[in-house]
């Protein structure tokens, strides 16, 4: 069973003038369909107003659509009487971790969410332990979040919902206003996670670089899923992706350039390193 399941997801805006009149309606998510299989490590790219932080809110009952249906782990996210189990199943994380950080200290932060589903405090105790550690950030439980960096905070955010024991993670461009150093740690924390802990992870991000180790990566525009696939695969297509107002990777374009100049060089080259080893092979050739 998909952890994940958005059937024919359509969500639309209502605009209202000054005096609160209908003025029009946006439709921001636009038929969408996808599937999440548990343990899987996702990506959702876009530009600005393509509807990725929208569809987003829908996985974690945020938003709930007009027509068509969401699933997680089975629950309907229409199901008013399953939205504390939806939202414990699916955690959100958002760009600002100001947003979510509650705590005079790190520990309490973190401890907020499993006292609201009644967790009893000893089991509480153990959680907060296992979810700081998982975030590298055990060492800062007694201090004030006020006193972290920004990628520090995000963490933060994370052992928050690694408290609350969900399957899947929703990251909301998780790393929109952190320095690159944080940026990183960020990274690093999601994917050790999907594979040491099992957690789903679906990243919302438009930094290209940041869903090169995706298992599957889906570009959407205007609401709709315009692309799907292996970052490979994906970023096999240059142009479409920049008609979309979308960059590549560094590695990806350079290699794209290199071949509409002739060179003779694979597609879907990702990472400096198989941009290298890709003009290594051609060397003989170039002899």
């Amino acid at each position: 069973m998909p952890i994940v399941d958005l059937k024919n997801v359509t969500f639309e805006y209502i605009r209202r003038d000054n005096e609160g009149n209908v003025d029009g309606i946006t439709t921001a998510v636009d038929g969408v369909s996808l599937k999440v299989v548990p343990g899987e490590f996702i990506a959702v790219l876009g530009a600005n107003g393509s509807g990725k932080s929208t569809l987003a809110k829908h996985i974690n009952a945020l938003l709930f659509p007009t027509e068509g249906a969401v699933y997680v782990d089975g629950m309907n996210t229409a199901d008013e009487d399953k939205l504390l189990e939806i939202r414990s199943a699916a955690g959100m994380i958002f760009q600002n971790p100001d947003d979510q950080i509650i705590g005079q200290i790190v520990e309490e932060d973190v401890a907020f969410g499993p006292e609201n589903l009644g967790v009893p405090t000893e089991e509480i105790r153990e959680r907060v332990s296992d979810s700081l550690n998982a975030v590298g950030m055990s060492e800062y439980g007694l201090r004030s979040p006020d006193r972290l960096s920004g990628g520090q905070k995000q963490r933060v955010s994370i052992a928050s919902v690694i408290a609350m024991k969900p399957k899947c993670i929703i990251m909301d461009e998780p790393t929109a206003m952190i320095d690159p150093e944080g940026r990183r740690e960020i990274l690093e924390t999601a994917h050790r996670l999907n594979k040491e802990e099992k957690i789903t992870m679906i990243l919302i991000t438009h930094y290209m670089e940041e869903v090169v180790d995706a298992d599957r990566v889906f570009v959407m525009d205007k609401g709709k899923v315009a692309m799907s696939g292996t970052p490979a695969e994906i970023f096999s297509r240059v142009s479409e992706l920049q008609e979309l107002r979308l960059t590549v990777p560094q590695a990806t374009g350079l290699a794209y350039k290199l071949k509409m100049a002739g060179v003779p060089i694979r597609d879907g080259i990702l990472t400096g390193d198989e941009l290298v080893n890709a003009i290594m092979k051609l060397w003989p050739v170039a002899k």
